[in-house]
């Protein structure tokens, strides 16, 4: 499912909430325009009504123009101001009565009644009519318009300090460890905030200490093993010497190794990508693994790829080691294309899926003894090249593959 960032969630959920009150309005003028209308014409009606009434019982000029002054109605006397009044005027509505009938028309936002009682006709202009004024309305709609946006900006204005804890968690997590995530206040956000800020400071020292332990014990593994080295070289020639020479130059490479990989977990190792054959990597990864070339086979095609040279050809070693070190015969199958690498040798297949062995220190010592270091490290490197790192049991080989 995509992630939907809370801003955009809330903006969402604002902006229905102002098309909803802005619809709702909408309806409400239209109704209210409705009800002003259905009021206009029963007062006009009332009125007829009480008009006919008073002619049906004979009463004179002087109640008639009462009762108009009471309604609000100016009584149009004048035929020729009648017909000119009513010229062009648009019918709204004819009431029928037993007396007649009522016609009530309108011209230029004008209310006119006219009142025909057996061929007498009447004409009242309705003075108190007021055109519908959709102003309250409006008024209405932009309070409430302002109210959304108030406690919008509110509460965006309460959030937006995630956005830049976001930022720090983010930077840290890219290895930037010299960052204060620190936001002041006493809310939830600034608390949380403190909180993480608090955690990265132990964080940050626990990794210092953690450098400076791993740096001392390289130093003091480097200074015996040169020392070491220095000696067997002052020795005769014999088997002996060169045997000497070689695990001391395989604890200096092992040594050197967990040091590139040290940087490589924390972040801190550039990739330094160039195109390389593929058999500059073998040769390298044969040298750094110490074995003799002739324990495998090779099928090795002359293509370049784009990798770093040093991390790449530990990765392969490694999976010399293991295809040497766990099958049946001691030795191994290389094969190498624009698409993959595969380390394949004669063994069981594992007993876990690959993800189980790619963990480090997999059920304590079992990873080292076992596979989990090893093939934890050309985890690690695949996927800092952007490679896939897959396994697979064929015709009774182990067969490890670096997909490119």
């Amino acid at each position: 499912m995509r992630r939907i960032s809370i801003f955009v969630f809330i903006t969402a959920i604002f902006t229905i909430a102002f098309l909803a009150a802005g619809t709702a309005f909408y309806f409400y003028s239209i109704n209210d325009k409705y009800r002003h209308s259905q009021m206009v014409v029963q007062r006009n009606i009332l009125f007829a009504q009480n008009i006919l009434l008073r002619l049906e019982r004979g009463n004179g000029v002087e109640q008639i123009e009462a009762t108009a002054k009471k309604y609000g109605m100016k009584w149009i006397t004048d035929e020729k101001e009648g017909i000119t009044l009513l010229k062009g005027a648009k019918l709204l509505g004819r009431q029928p009565t037993p007396f007649g009938f009522i016609d009530m028309l309108e011209k230029d936002e004008h209310i006119y009644l006219l009142i025909n009682t057996f061929g007498r006709l009447i004409l009242f202009e309705d003075e108190k009519y007021r055109p519908y004024d959709p102003k309250m309305v409006w008024i209405y709609f932009i309070l409430t318009a302002f109210l959304i946006l108030l406690i919008f900006w509110a509460i965006w204005f309460k959030l937006k300090p995630l956005k830049s804890l976001q930022r720090c968690i983010r930077k840290f997590g890219e290895g930037e460890l010299d960052i204060h995530c620190r936001i002041e206040g006493s809310d939830e956000i600034a608390q949380v905030s403190q909180a993480i800020d608090e955690a990265i400071g132990r964080i940050r020292m626990l990794i210092n200490s953690r450098n400076l332990f791993i740096r001392n014990i390289m130093h003091e593994l480097k200074t015996p093993l040169t020392k070491g080295l220095l000696t067997v070289q002052m020795l005769p020639e014999s088997k002996q010497k060169e045997r000497l020479e070689r695990i001391f130059m395989r604890l200096d490479s092992t040594i050197s190794e967990f040091g590139t990989i040290e940087q490589l977990s924390s972040g801190k190792f550039p990739l330094q990508k160039r195109s390389v054959t593929m058999e500059d990597l073998v040769d390298q990864a044969i040298d750094l693994a110490m074995i003799e070339r002739d324990r495998g086979s090779f099928d090795i095609q002359p293509v370049r790829v784009e990798a770093d040279f040093k991390l790449l050809s530990i990765a392969i070693k490694n999976l010399i080691d293991n295809a040497v070190k766990y099958s049946k015969d001691r030795r191994f199958h290389l094969i190498a294309n624009a698409k993959r690498i595969v380390v394949e040798s004669y063994g069981e297949p594992l007993s876990h899926p690959l993800s189980y062995y790619t963990q480090p220190y997999t059920q304590g010592n079992e990873a080292i003894s076992g596979l989990g270091l090893g093939l934890y490290i050309v985890d690690m490197i695949a996927k800092a090249h952007g490679f896939r790192f897959e396994y697979a049991h064929k015709e009774k080989k182990n067969k490890f593959i670096i997909k490119f």
